[in-house]
This record gives C-alpha cells, sequence and structure tokens, in this order.
C-alpha cells in the first residue's frame, strides 16, 4: 500500500496482475496486466503487455509494449518498440524506436525518431525523424517537419530494432500552417508555408502563401488558393 492508502503495481523478473486503479505501476522485467489499468507513473523497463487501455498522467517505456487499448497518458517517453492497438491521446509524446497506433494519434507535441504506422497523426508541433519505411494514414498540425535519419548516426535502439531497407514516410494527406517535408511521398500537401525537400514525392501541393521545391523532389502539380 502506498501512504495516501492506493495500491501501486509492481512486477519484477517475471508476473502478472489485475488492472485497475493505482497510485504508480512499475514492471522491471517481463509483465502482464489483465485488464484496464489507471496510475499516475507508468514506468517500464523490459517488456509488458497491457490486455486493456492504460491511463496515466507520465508513461515512461524502455523496452516493448502490447496496449489492446487505448493509451492516454498526458506525457509519454518511448525507448524501443510500443504498439496501441486503441488510439494515444496526450499533450506530448517522445518516440526513439518503433511505434504502431492502430487508430488516431493526437498531442500537443510530437517529437520522433524510427518508424511509424499510424492511423492518423494531430498534434501542433510535429518533428519526425524517419528510420525505416513508414506510413501515416493523415497528418494535420501547425508546424510539421518531416526529416530521414542521416547516414549511420543511428540511437541506441535503432541499432537492435530489425527495420527494413529505406527511409521515407508515407502519408495520404498532410496538413499544416507550416510543412517542411524530405523524404515524403503524400498524395495531397495543404499548408499556408510549404517547402518540398529532397526524396519527396507528392501529387498535389495546395498553398496560400509560399511554396519552395527542392529540384529533386517531384511534384506533379500544385496551386495557390
Amino acid at each position: 500500500m502506498s501512504s495516501d492508502g492506493s495500491r501501486n503495481l509492481i512486477i519484477s523478473s517475471i508476473g502478472s496482475s489485475n488492472g485497475g486503479t493505482v497510485r504508480n505501476a512499475k514492471i522491471d522485467g517481463v509483465g502482464k496486466v489483465d485488464g484496464d489499468i489507471a496510475c499516475t507513473d507508468f514506468i517500464l523497463n523490459g517488456r509488458v503487455e497491457v490486455l486493456g487501455s492504460l491511463k496515466a498522467t507520465s508513461a515512461d517505456m524502455n523496452g516493448s509494449a502490447v496496449i489492446e487499448g487505448n493509451l492516454h497518458a498526458a506525457h509519454t517517453r518511448i525507448q524501443g518498440r510500443v504498439r496501441i492497438e486503441g488510439d494515444f491521446v496526450g499533450e506530448s509524446m517522445e518516440m526513439n524506436g518503433t511505434v504502431v497506433v492502430k487508430g488516431g494519434c493526437e498531442a500537443e507535441t510530437f517529437n520522433a525518431i524510427g518508424k511509424l504506422q499510424l492511423g492518423a497523426l494531430n498534434a501542433d508541433n510535429i518533428r519526425i525523424t524517419v528510420h525505416g519505411n513508414s506510413s501515416i494514414g493523415e497528418i494535420g498540425g501547425e508546424s510539421i517537419r518531416i526529416r530521414k535519419q542521416p547516414g549511420n548516426d543511428f540511437a541506441k535502439w535503432l541499432r537492435v530494432l530489425p527495420l527494413p531497407l529505406g527511409n521515407k514516410l508515407t502519408a495520404q494527406i498532410i496538413e499544416g500552417d507550416d510543412i517542411d517535408l524530405a523524404y515524403t511521398t503524400a498524395e495531397v500537401v495543404r499548408g499556408a508555408n510549404v517547402t518540398i525537400g529532397p526524396g519527396c514525392e507528392i501529387g498535389l501541393v495546395e498553398y496560400s502563401l509560399r511554396f519552395d521545391q527542392d529540384k529533386s523532389a517531384a511534384v506533379k502539380r500544385f496551386k495557390k488558393v
């Protein structure tokens, strides 16, 4: 029991636990949580499977996690591989590795290095550095910047994760105020200020203020609206 009368959820080595409302949840090793879990701090060092949704003030995951429901956390930090079968909702997400979100992803700030597979992404400030082929259905935000991982400067988790050849992000629609893309394939890009950099293949660009295109980028059509 914690001092405020609520229990903590602690798994060390190999173990399992029921879900519920707890003060803090910490998994060191390999764990399974049966059911939804709500907590203040969720800390993972190892591997966990959550058979439900996770709601936390902060989620710090180092390793591998599968969440069968939604992840709602104000602040999320990921080092490794995480799969979310539902939606992610929070204020900030920082990730380094591989993240799959079957549903939508909503945040104020989204900073990612690695491989992404998201149903949709909506955030005020989006910064993505792609390592491995990634896909996002639709991207929306105020400031959007997409790059690829340069050279062999791999992050720790990217050295050990099996990633396919190629460093490119594919999306159907990208909409924002300030958009700066490189190594991105998209059907439609809409924004006020749009920069299409090297390695891009874009079907249509619609812009209201400024449009810049790298000479190596392929843009089929562009128009000022």
